[in-house]
């Protein structure tokens, strides 16, 4: 498939549930958001998700999580907006989620981008850890994280970047429990803005090649829907 080289307009979006009223923002910025997101058409059938959607939009403060736990969070530099839209899916099976932080200026953006590659580095490999709370139960993680790049999506020469984390909680006590999941993001920089295309089994079924693959074309769709 061919990378993207040139600009694609945006299509309008159908049944869209907002969550927020729209005069709560920049109006122009927020109906270009809105009117350029993904559809659901966008989304490989092979993620097996529902048609209707839920789209965000909210000013934005501070730094934008990439992993991390109590003790230490990985982040990186956010915008001043940010928008999302998410489709959930069917039967108990994963949805697909879209988040776009819009900066300044595009100076900004390859900055902001540039420190989230380099900080991948600090969430790349296993990490582990233990806490013990007042009442004597423990609750011990896990996480192994692999990064790397993804040609397929690549914007004026830059390649996107991937980061896949397989984590798994389990407390031990009077309220014993046990979550894993397996989680898979893509990173695109476009102009502005930073596009972070991601899906979560939240179960300890492992994300198969084919998914990964499925999210790669949607963060593909996400920049040809965005760029004007």
């Amino acid at each position: 498939m061919k990378k993207i080289a040139a600009a694609v307009a945006g299509m309008a979006l159908v049944g869209v549930g907002l969550a927020a009223p729209a005069q709560a923002y920049d109006r122009d910025l927020y109906a270009f958001a809105a009117s350029h997101m993904i559809g659901h058409e966008d989304v490989p059938a092979s993620l097996n998700v529902k048609k209707g959607a839920n789209f965000g939009a909210f000013p934005q403060s501070g730094k934008n999580f990439l992993c991390g736990n109590e003790t230490k969070q990985v982040e990186y530099a956010g915008g001043n907006y940010q928008f999302t839209m998410s489709y959930n899916g069917r039967k108990g099976s994963s949805g697909i989620n879209v988040l776009i932080s819009q900066y300044g200026s595009a100076q900004q953006a390859i900055k902001a981008f540039d420190e989230l590659k380099k900080s991948l580095g600090q969430c790349a490999g296993p990490a582990n850890g233990q806490q013990t709370y007042d009442d004597g139960s423990t609750d011990t993680w896990s996480r192994l994280t692999t990064t790397g790049n993804v040609p397929l999506v690549t914007v004026a020469g830059v390649q996107s970047v991937f980061m896949n984390e397989n984590y798994e909680d389990v407390t031990i006590g009077e309220y014993p429990n046990r979550y894993t999941s397996d989680s898979y993001n893509v990173y695109t920089l476009v102009n502005d803005v930073i596009i972070s295309t991601s899906r979560y089994t939240g179960s300890e079924i492992n994300m198969s090649a084919k998914e990964r693959r499925a999210v790669n074309q949607v963060a593909f769709n996400a920049v040809t829907r965005w760029v004007d």
